[in-house]
């Protein structure tokens, strides 16, 4: 039954996650069959989730994957009602303030100096975290990138890519970040030849380390770039450090520029303009409301 629901999504990350999260609630509730559920064990698991001191985040999206779970039984007629569903579950509150931080130019410039871009791997890493704070790209979006994903186009190169639900985005690719990833490409040439992940249909970004499966032709886990950015983070000494800390760099940034919402918004990929103002450091900056510059007299 779980992996057709699974399977909803295109990105393999976002089916992990989706497999973590209902595996836990049907362990918590000990492998019961599904029309067994009551809201009564939900209940019971997220104040479990809760107790656990799971961020609210992380709750309401685990409580999100199995209502979704939930959803799909019902449509395919194995449940009547869905045990989950928000009137009957609430989800914690999320806070209205992303978390975490966004770098200055000062630690942007720190971090991005940590790496040795002499050798493959360096170079790889330094290539990874120029596309982030460049691009504002999602961690499952920069992993998932091929070799084909750049190509040139009237005039420029382009990075193509999927998103969540498996709509393609296409992104301007800056000329530093495009330098950087054929940098990297050269240095790493070798490699990919001898273990055959070279080719138009590669992963651009690859672990060069995994002597548990010994596989190589395939992109970097999601774990592998929060594992990267922590590195050069703590070398660097910017400290604690997530890539959606670079995602949320990029969009800042943007905003502090002056740039519009809606050209943040096509660069970020939000759906909702109202995400991309929760990233707006500037919106209760009273000298700078327009109440201030509204004027009646004649000119």
């Amino acid at each position: 039954m779980a992996t057709g629901f699974y399977h909803k999504s295109v990105s393999e990350e976002t089916r992990r996650a989706y497999r973590r999260a209902v595996t836990d609630f049907f362990q918590f509730v000990e492998g019961i069959h599904p029309t067994l559920v009551t809201t009564e064990h939900v209940l019971l698991w997220r104040d479990h989730l809760r107790a656990k001191k799971k961020r609210a985040a992380t709750i309401a999206f685990s409580l999100s994957v199995v209502r979704g779970f939930f959803e799909y039984l019902k449509a395919a007629g194995i449940i009547r009602l869905n045990p989950a569903s928000t009137k009957l579950v609430a989800p914690p509150e999320v806070p209205a303030e992303p978390a975490a931080r966004a770098l200055t130019p000062k630690e942007v410039r720190h971090l991005l100096s940590g790496p040795d871009r002499s050798k493959s791997q360096g170079a790889r890493d330094y290539a990874l975290l120029l596309l982030l704070l460049r691009l504002g790209v999602r961690v499952s979006e920069a992993c998932s990138l091929k070799t084909s994903s750049i190509k040139w186009s009237h005039g420029r190169w382009i990075v193509k890519f999927k998103v969540k639900g498996g709509r393609e985005r296409t992104l301007p690719l800056p000329t530093e970040v495009k330098k950087a990833i054929d940098e990297y490409v050269k240095l790493d040439g070798k490699r990919r030849a001898s273990l055959h992940s070279d080719g138009e249909d590669s992963f651009l970004f690859q672990p060069h380390t995994n002597y548990r499966t010994l596989v190589f032709d395939k992109g970097l886990s999601m774990r592998t770039v929060w594992n990267i950015v922590a590195r050069w983070a703590n070398y660097s000494g910017v400290g604690k450090l997530s890539p959606h800390d670079l995602r949320r760099t990029v969009i800042t940034k943007a905003l502090d520029q002056g740039l519009s919402y809606r050209q943040v918004q096509m660069m970020s990929g939000h759906k909702d303009p109202k995400t991309v103002m929760r990233y707006d450091p500037g919106r209760e900056n009273l000298d700078q409301n327009a109440v201030n510059f509204i004027d009646y007299s004649e000119t």
